[in-house]
């Protein structure tokens, strides 16, 4: 079935990126004529970097069907430039939104209309992800779904780093946002980074669509699309914790239908209890919540009853912390005591800033990432931070050469 879905490009003062992902959709598969959108905002105060992003887009060559340029005469800003390419697929069966500072999947068009086909009338999905979502930015630390044999996993949060919505999609939410979402966000429903995001997010405001009508964005376990971060509206310093591996080669995508998915989250990236349950013989038979970041207060949990990683005097279970994804620690009663099932108002109810803190901590960082214990000195990293180019700092020299001494001393006793 041929399907017209244009490739939307969301551009504003960043030529070297807009060079970049150009080049990358040049690489890409497609199964026909596909039609490519270029949108230009203008500049905000002056032209500038504005004028070498449209002298880009004019020269480029598209050869694979119709170029077409927009150029904004006047600033919209990040979320009314979105919305403005959003709107587009009034005229289309919908589109492939792809902010400058992407590049793609040779296979990320096949994807994109493979799911469409799959999920066009699921009533429970409002758009389509090309990014596969590895990092929760509530916690700050990585997000690992569980894997149920699918290509994919269901998230209730906004995909900005590639994305389609259909036509219907998109009607739904813009209904939505003229007549609510416009008012402004109702803070209390959104995690409390997400509330610290700019008037320029177009996303916090989708992510309350989300949460307000019980929606899910799905997303590919293999990545179609990964992103580099240039700075931008919303990013101040080049970073890679966001870059993510693409597909590179072909295959048959396994697909699965929202309401039989296990592997369903909500925005928290919390694992949905209900779907928690379905897989945990030994599951609690009351109603609970999950909070295993341990991000959400206690006026974020809906139930009575909780599973979190917070403390608690008085859990009424506990379970160790070992296994990855961390859901598995409960599905398999991994015993320990990270992880307490109890009353919501038995658990600690720190401030968010502190929660935060545990990004820092030994405990957390060696879980989540493959550091190995002569890695740390004490509590802290050992870095190599003050050393210079052709200059070894003696006190770091010192510190690694104790650290191991002390993790061979730990080693080798326990083996012998």
């Amino acid at each position: 079935m041929v399907h017209s879905i244009p490739i939307v490009v969301v551009a504003y003062n960043r030529p070297k990126a807009l060079e970049r992902l150009l080049s990358s959709l040049l690489k890409a598969d497609y199964p026909g004529p596909v039609e490519l959108i270029i949108s230009i905002d203008m500049e905000a105060g002056n032209r500038g970097k504005g004028d070498e992003v449209r002298g880009i887009a004019a020269d480029f060559v598209w050869p694979f069907g119709d170029k077409k340029l927009i150029f904004h005469e006047e600033n919209l800003g990040l979320r009314k430039h979105v919305l403005a390419c959003g709107d587009l697929s009034r005229d289309y069966d919908g589109v492939i939104i792809l902010e400058d500072d992407l590049y793609v999947s040779p296979e990320f068009y096949h994807f994109t209309l493979q799911a469409f086909e799959y999920y066009r009338d699921d009533p429970g999905i409002a758009g389509i992800s090309l990014y596969s979502h590895a990092y929760n930015e509530t916690a700050q630390f990585p997000f690992i779904p569980l894997n149920d044999g699918t290509d994919v996993f269901f998230l209730q949060y906004a995909s900005s780093w590639g994305q389609f919505w259909s036509r219907k999609q998109w009607s739904r939410f813009r209904s939505w946002y003229d007549q609510t979402g416009s008012q402004g966000i109702t803070k209390t429903l959104l995690p409390p980074n997400i509330q610290l995001w700019p008037e320029s997010s177009w996303k916090k405001y989708f992510i309350e669509y989300l949460i307000r009508n019980g929606f899910y964005f799905v997303y590919p376990r293999v990545s179609l699309t990964t992103v580099f971060g240039d700075e931008g509206t919303n990013i101040r310093l080049l970073e890679t914790f966001l870059q993510v591996p693409v597909l590179s080669g072909k295959r048959a995508f396994i697909f699965q239908k929202l309401e039989a998915s296990n592997a369903v989250y909500d925005t928290w990236c919390e694992i949905l209890p209900d779907r928690l349950k379905r897989i945990w013989k030994e599951a609690p038979e009351e109603d609970f919540d999950v909070d295993l970041y341990g991000m959400k207060s206690k006026t974020s949990v809906r139930s009575e009853m909780l599973i979190s990683s917070r403390q608690c005097h008085a859990p009424v279970k506990s379970f160790g912390r070992e296994m990855k994804p961390h859901e598995g620690n409960l599905i398999n009663n991994i015993p320990g005591d990270y992880f307490s099932f109890g009353k919501n108002e038995d658990f600690s109810d720190p401030p968010y800033l502190a929660r935060l803190l545990n990004c820092h901590q030994k405990r957390e960082l060696s879980y989540w990432y493959p550091i190995r214990e002569y890695h740390f000195a004490g509590s802290k990293l050992l870095t190599t931070q003050r050393t210079k180019k052709l200059y070894f700092d003696p006190g770091f020299i010192v510190r690694k050469f104790t650290v191991m001494l002390s993790y061979a001393f730990r080693y080798f006793r326990k083996g012998s």
